[in-house]
């Protein structure tokens, strides 16, 4: 059997995944996102990469796709791809995840908590919602890693003003949340594991300060999968269509709130705190959506 590692950077998690294939007599194969080669011709339609059929894959991870102006075509590709061979997690998943507005308006849809938010093009409007919150935070549209977050309580109507107009130079909108403060009195959130039907471990991200990503050294504790945390990890990752996810909540006066959900999450900072073998998991999880794609395909080939 062999399974693709789709990621234009090798990093900690394409290693995990590519070791734990090997344990289980899979052969890896890692596959650059920019060397795919899809020909399309007479004779039929063809994925290649370094002259390899990707057609011989029983399925793919997508890790990471780099960015850029490329990463649409990139995306293309993969979902076009997808169309033969299970791609974990799918594309327009990874897409909707990827988008903070549709990952908000996805779990406003499903009813799911979280904080209130306002997107608009309208910097005044924007500006009056930002008095109306007290407490606000501005997140890029696409991004990771509690990069370009910023966050404007206490600040002035023209220090607002200079910040939105900087925020619009680099994005296409304003998205723009209330800041929710933890009952707790600390810095941190929780991020929930969740593969197949199960949340199999959840970790609390502590820091000094307000972001408390692991990249922006928040540190990792081991946190109790609560039937609330459960409950609302689970949801996030149907109502995003994703097979696997990393589903970031936060404590409020209310109960728990989603902020984000991860399709390509990593698990390195989790795997310090957690008692589960996460990648051994996710290898399992892949064998059951490569044999159910089989039985499709099967049934396809029966009732046509």
């Amino acid at each position: 059997m062999k399974m693709g590692i789709i990621s234009e950077e090798r990093d900690w998690i394409t290693d995990e995944l590519k070791n734990k294939m090997e344990q289980n007599d899979i052969d890896p194969i890692i596959i650059k996102p920019s060397k795919i080669v899809n020909t399309l011709s007479k004779k039929g339609i063809k994925f290649e990469h370094n002259s390899r059929n990707l057609f011989d894959l029983e399925c793919a991870f997508v890790r990471d796709i780099g960015f850029g102006e490329e990463m649409m075509h990139r995306f293309d590709i993969i979902e076009c791809l997808s169309t033969y061979i299970p791609i974990i997690n799918p594309p327009q998943a990874i897409q909707d995840a990827g988008n903070k507005y549709r990952t908000s308006f996805l779990l406003s849809r499903n009813e799911i908590p979280q904080s209130e938010t306002i997107v608009s093009e309208d910097i005044n409007k924007i500006l009056a919602y930002s008095d109306k919150f007290d407490d606000s935070v501005l997140k890029p549209f696409f991004g990771n890693g509690g990069q370009g977050l910023v966050r404007l309580k206490g600040r002035s109507t023209v220090a607002k003003l200079n910040i939105l107009n900087t925020f619009k130079e680099t994005n296409p909108a304003f998205y723009m949340q209330k800041f929710i403060n933890n009952p707790n009195n600390v810095y941190r959130d929780i991020r929930a594991f969740v593969i197949g039907d199960r949340v199999v471990s959840a970790m609390y991200r502590e820091s000094d300060n307000w972001i408390t990503n692991i990249k922006q050294n928040g540190t990792p504790k081991q946190c109790e999968i609560t039937r609330e945390i459960t409950k609302l990890a689970l949801a996030a990752k149907e109502a995003l269509g994703l097979y696997y996810a990393g589903v970031d909540l936060i404590e409020s006066e209310t109960g728990l709130k989603v902020i984000e959900v991860n399709a390509c999450p990593s698990w390195e900072g989790l795997s310090k705190v957690s008692e589960e073998d996460i990648t051994q998991l996710l290898i399992n999880e892949a064998n059951r959506i490569v044999k159910k794609h089989r039985m499709d395909k099967l049934t396809e080939k029966y009732i046509n």
